[in-house]
């Protein structure tokens, strides 16, 4: 076998090995929710929702901006 075959083959061996690992020993986010304590769910649950808030101000704002003449970063004029 040449070397750039066998260089192939052992990156290929390493790689799969450690995408298999990574996938059998990392928790999805159900799995993670199921360990937390109903109080940092709760608070997980919070910061979540705030977070989803915040991205629709976001996408709000940028759907204004989409629609206005006046560039997104321009801060004259601001309601």
């Amino acid at each position: 076998m040449s070397k750039a075959i066998k260089a192939v083959a052992w990156g290929t061996a390493i790689i799969g090995t450690g995408y298999l690992l990574m996938r059998f020993t990392v928790p999805n986010e159900e799995q993670m929710r199921a360990r937390l304590t109903p109080a940092l769910r709760r608070d997980a649950d919070r910061i979540r929702s705030e977070n989803e808030e915040k991205k629709q101000a976001l996408a709000e704002r940028i759907r204004e901006a989409a629609n206005s003449e006046k560039a997104i970063w321009d801060e004259r004029n601001k309601k």
